[in-house]
């Protein structure tokens, strides 16, 4: 009797817990209706992080680039100009992707700068 008295007093607890919880601050449709909240809404970054410099040849200019599991590279990958920069976010470097690319390696032509192993490959945004 007393644990069949202790599940029901849980049973209305969570009941309760989940009615309080429902929020009456989301308008028709489950958006927010507050002005701050859609004013902090966030917008994806332009830049796509493609991997990070893994080797260098200063000779041939040629800088094998890892990419990530899971990194969705876009079809038109091939000869697209890619930035490298330090984790502080300064650029080191402009790279022309290559058509090498084996597995998650990707090899880029050094065009200007001095990239560093270990430095984020990322492609350049585009100019509106």
């Amino acid at each position: 009797m007393v644990m069949r008295r202790a599940s029901i007093l849980a049973l209305c607890s969570l009941l309760l817990a989940g009615c309080a919880t429902r929020g009456s601050n989301t308008a028709k449709g489950g958006a927010a209706s507050s002005p701050s909240s859609q004013a902090t809404r966030t917008l994806p970054s332009p830049v796509h992080v493609i991997g990070r410099v893994i080797a260098i040849d200063p000779r041939t200019l040629f800088v094998m680039v890892e990419a990530p599991p899971y990194t969705p590279i876009p079809a038109d990958f091939n000869g697209r100009i890619l930035i490298s920069r330090t984790d502080d976010l300064r650029p080191t470097a402009r790279l022309q992707a290559s058509p090498y690319l084996r597995g998650r390696m990707l090899g880029t032509r050094l065009l200007s700068g001095r990239p560093q192993v270990g430095d984020e490959v990322v492609i350049a945004p585009v100019a509106p």
